[in-house]
């Protein structure tokens, strides 16, 4: 078996960003002060204050449990938070800390969420889901919510595995192409009455962004016409009510626009199967060009029309370059632009669409 031999994502940090849709006022990270520092301090922005154990090589020794008694108290005590979530880590899974037992002898336990992983799981949806099944132990989920995100994880898993960066055993990174260059492709094919289906296939806040292109689509053919449908994973109506309320947000500020979602394909945390809806709803028309921003690959169309996907990450860019995407556009930093900030953010590909709209008129 081929291992992935470029970085990935650690079933500690889902762990953590599973806790932050559950809408917990406090994350304690059980490990080393800087064990997941980037999720930590990008967490913070979204309004999670998130603290560490900062076990040291006493604790490896001798355990850390007293440690996290003494900042569990603390934190009660100073921001009296309604939800806690308490993750482990690698060092406090592999000295074997008990951090369940500490949450029950502090009366904790039902309003603690507790995590033991550790990074060498595996799939980084494992962190993820065990936070879930606690979530459902306590009952802050039901049964079926619990069953409907395990599936939308394990099929994100199967995803990435099957067309995404853990397809391979190693992927480079790559810019992707030029935004500007991109930009002309799209207006010229709406100048030739080609039609366009633009594709919102996101996951979580990040739709923030991507939903950009939404917008600056609309704003073409307002100017110069054009036949566009806009296809959507943004149903109010599924996910944990954070989620849902993305959506909202985002149909707002749409609707407020003048511009209506002609097909929905699901939640925004249910970008695997929406792909796939998407994907039968461009297959089915008679679309020459299809706009595909957030998770492209999950749209499988490459081959069938012209494709211009639109991601943030250049290994992500790299990967859909192979699979045979005709143009790709690196939205840079797309999670790190929208965490805290619940307002639809113009994109790089949408600037460069509105500069040479300006140049034109």
């Amino acid at each position: 078996m081929s291992v992935i031999i470029h970085p990935r994502p650690s079933p500690i940090a889902a762990a953590m960003y599973m806790l932050r849709d559950l809408d917990v006022d406090v994350i304690i990270l059980h490990g080393p002060s800087g064990c997941c520092f980037g999720p930590a301090r990008l967490l913070e922005k979204d309004g999670v204050k998130v603290f560490t154990t900062a076990l040291s090589e006493n604790e490896l020794i001798f355990g850390g449990e007293k440690r996290l008694r003494n900042i569990l108290k603390k934190i009660n005590e100073l921001f009296k938070p309604k939800l806690i979530g308490v993750v482990g880590t690698c060092a406090s899974m592999i000295i074997g800390e008990n951090i369940k037992r500490v949450v029950e002898e502090l009366n904790l336990a039902n309003k603690t969420i507790c995590c033991n992983v550790h990074s060498g799981l595996g799939d980084n949806t494992i962190g993820a889901i065990e936070v879930l099944k606690e979530a459902m132990n306590l009952g802050i989920i039901s049964k079926e919510e619990f069953e409907r995100q395990k599936y939308m994880l394990e099929m994100a898993t199967l995803l990435e595995k099957t067309r995404g960066t853990a397809r391979l055993e190693y992927i480079p990174n790559s810019p992707g192409d030029n935004p500007k260059k991109v930009a002309y492709e799209i207006i010229n094919d709406i100048r030739n009455n080609k039609e366009v289906a633009c594709i919102l296939n996101a996951k979580k806040e990040t739709a923030f962004l991507f939903a950009d292109i939404i917008i600056v689509l609309n704003e073409i053919k307002k100017k110069i016409g054009g036949k566009i449908k806009f296809i959507a994973n943004l149903d109010p109506n599924i996910g944990l009510p954070r989620i849902r309320n993305y959506s909202k947000i985002i149909l707002e500020e749409l609707n407020r626009r003048g511009i209506n979602i002609d097909f929905i394909t699901g939640g925004l945390d249910e970008y695997p199967i929406a792909g796939e809806k998407a994907k039968e709803i461009v297959l089915n028309s008679s679309t020459e060009l299809a706009i595909i921003a957030g998770i492209p690959h999950a749209v499988a169309i490459e081959g069938k029309v012209k494709t211009i996907a639109i991601t943030s990450g250049s290994r992500a860019t790299s990967n859909l370059k192979s699979l045979g995407y005709d143009y790709v556009v690196n939205e840079y930093g797309a999670h790190r632009v929208t965490l805290g900030k619940k307002y639809i953010h113009r994109s790089i590909l949408g600037n460069a669409i509105r500069k040479i709209m300006r140049d034109i008129s």
